[in-house]
C-alpha cells in the first residue's frame, strides 16, 4: 500500500472512530445528558370506561372492538360492600335513546352490543343509564363513557444524536471502502504495487 492510500486510511479512521466517541456526554453528579431522557413517557391506549356505584351495586363498562362484530360494552358487576361477582341478574344499558339487554357470558360479566353513534368525536363523554335486577335488588346507575382524544402528535418516531451519528459514521465508513476499492483497482490496471 502507498503512503498516500495509508493516509487516507489513517484520516477516515481518524473521522469515523473520533464520532463514534462523541455520541452522549457522560452523566455525572445526578445529571442526564442523553437527548433519550427528554423524550416522553410512551402512552398506552386503553379502552374507553365508565365507572358507577351505588349502594348496593358497582359496576365497571369498557368499551370493546370486536371483529367482526363492531364495537361491544363489556359490564362487570359485583356487590359493591363485598367486592362479590353478582350472577343473574337483568341488566339494561340505555344510551341515546336506545335500551339494550346485556347477556352474561361468565360470573359477574355482561357483554352488550354497542352502536356508537354516528356523530360522536373523540374525546367526548357519552352518558349511560344502566337499570339492574338482582334477586331481590333493583337499582338505576348513572355513568359516563370517556371517548379518549387521539394522542399528541407530539409523540411522533424521533432519532436521538446517537443514533443519528451511528448512521452517518456507517455511510462514512462504507464511503472509506468503495474509495479503497477504487484506488486499487486503477493501481491494479495500471500495474503499479
Amino acid at each position: 500500500m502507498s503512503a498516500q492510500i495509508k493516509r487516507i486510511v489513517v484520516a477516515l479512521s481518524v473521522v469515523v472512530f473520533g464520532t463514534l466517541g462523541r455520541t452522549g456526554a457522560s452523566a455525572h453528579g445526578g445529571e442526564d445528558h442523553d437527548d433519550e431522557a427528554k423524550a416522553p413517557a410512551p402512552t398506552v391506549a386503553l379502552a374507553p370506561r365508565a365507572v358507577a356505584q351505588s349502594e348496593e351495586f358497582e359496576l365497571v363498562a369498557a368499551l370493546e372492538e370486536v371483529k367482526p362484530e363492531g364495537k361491544r360494552l363489556s359490564l362487570t358487576l359485583d356487590r359493591f360492600a363485598t367486592n362479590e361477582p353478582i350472577v343473574g341478574a337483568k341488566i339494561e344499558v340505555e344510551q341515546g335513546g336506545q335500551n339494550m339487554a346485556a347477556k352474561e357470558t361468565s360470573p359477574g360479566v355482561y357483554r352488550v352490543p354497542f352502536d356508537m353513534p354516528t356523530n360522536v368525536a373523540p374525546g367526548t363523554k357519552l352518558p349511560l343509564t344502566i337499570s339492574i335486577e338482582a334477586g331481590d335488588s333493583a337499582d338505576l346507575l348513572t355513568a359516563t363513557l370517556d371517548l379518549p382524544a387521539p394522542p399528541d402528535s407530539a409523540l411522533a418516531h424521533t432519532h436521538g444524536r446517537g443514533e443519528i451519528v451511528i448512521w452517518f459514521s456507517g455511510a462514512a465508513l462504507g464511503l472509506a471502502a468503495v474509495a479503497l476499492l477504487i484506488v486499487r483497482r486503477r493501481r491494479q490496471k495500471l500495474g503499479v504495487k
